[in-house]
């Protein structure tokens, strides 16, 4: 059986702990991340025109289990994960402008407001032992089979939730939500594509999903002890506290 880098499939395998030819995967995602930077940073590839959006021109989904996934997350986390699952959910939307992508906003709304429940404060120990991201994951499906969604549904959510940490994940391969989900959780961490957006649509997203105290939570809780061979761990050591402290939005 084949296992896709972060998927459902490896995640219920490995509990989100990487292997060797993962940690290798997960290198050589994070050193493409890198060149590509340099390369806009000397102009090499301009990229498309950054996109110009009012918040209000975004489409947010009113279903019983978004509702739901609201309450869960005003319920489940603290106020500075609650405002940034609903910043990487606009985040990811704007990109798919950038992108001319089509995601199912429901199945992305959800996951983008689930996508953390692993760093809940009851959930954060389980992070020595299991990534928690997959954690999470599983969480995220458990709430879903309450809301008495299919199998196909969870699952898209479920690896969405679940790959999110990783740094390269092709839409074409593993669709546009798991894609733009990853894409709107870096950028609200670490600044990552923040080039693509105009400074009236980061302003319009701030305005009303601020920031406040997030970039020192989210470092110190990715500080936390986390597994050493998972996905958090390893960009740790990495220095993605360096990352986040240098996020553009924080200027």
């Amino acid at each position: 059986m084949t296992y896709h880098f972060g998927a459902k499939a490896w995640a219920q395998t490995t509990n989100g702990i990487m292997r060797r030819r993962d940690r290798i995967t997960m290198l050589r995602q994070l050193a493409g991340t890198q060149l590509g930077e340099i390369a806009r940073k000397f102009r090499l590839n301009k990229g498309p025109a950054a996109v110009d959006i009012d918040l209000s021109d975004i489409m947010v989904p009113d279903s019983a289990t978004s509702k739901a996934a609201e309450d869960k997350v005003s319920e489940t986390l603290n106020r500075s994960l609650n405002l940034h699952s609903h910043r990487t959910y606009y985040w990811g939307m704007i990109l798919a402008r950038s992108k001319g992508l089509r995601p199912d906003p429901e199945l992305l709304y959800v996951s983008a407001l689930l996508h953390d429940l692993g760093l809940a404060e009851t959930e954060l120990p389980k992070a020595k032992s299991c990534c928690f991201a997959v954690n999470g994951a599983r969480l995220a499906d458990l709430f879903l089979q309450e809301q008495n969604w299919d199998v196909s549904r969870r699952t898209c959510v479920f690896d969405a939730i679940s790959m999110h940490l990783n740094l390269d994940i092709p839409a074409s391969r593993f669709g546009a939500e798991a894609h733009l989900l990853s894409l709107g959780a870096h950028l609200d961490v670490t600044g990552r594509n923040l080039h693509l957006l105009s400074r009236t649509t980061v302003h319009s997203v701030l305005s009303q999903f601020p920031r406040e105290n997030f970039t020192a939570d989210i470092v110190e809780t990715i500080s936390a002890e986390h597994h050493p061979h998972s996905r958090a761990g390893l960009l740790g050591n990495l220095g993605f506290k360096k990352l986040a402290l240098a996020n553009p939005m924080d200027k």
